[in-house]
């Protein structure tokens, strides 16, 4: 089966997460980045990060896979599901530099 991007949003579980972690939020977000290093390591990140949107941080996630389910088995490893919820979207047709 051919892969498909997925984008997704993590929704912190409170609006000031970002400005407002706890000790033990700040380890599961430190958790959450080794996971994100181990899925780019593994070819099916494509990018992730904070997004800075004035409303309210979020942070953002493309993955290649072959279906949403298997997205959803890659989280089921990811830490920051403790401290928030994802919303996955397929993506359509798209552009994407090459890889080198």
């Amino acid at each position: 089966m051919p892969s498909s991007l997925f984008f997704l949003r993590l929704i912190a579980n409170r609006p000031n997460f970002a400005m407002s972690m706890t000790i033990d939020e700040q380890a599961t977000m430190r958790a959450h980045g080794e996971f994100l290093q181990g899925q780019l390591a593994a070819g099916t990140l494509v990018v992730a990060g904070p997004v800075m949107d004035p409303a309210g941080v979020f942070g953002m996630a493309v993955f290649e896979a072959e279906s949403v389910e298997a997205v959803h088995r890659l989280l089921e490893k990811d830490p920051a599901t403790t401290i928030g919820r994802y919303e996955i979207m397929p993506m359509g047709p798209n552009v994407v530099r090459p890889r080198p």
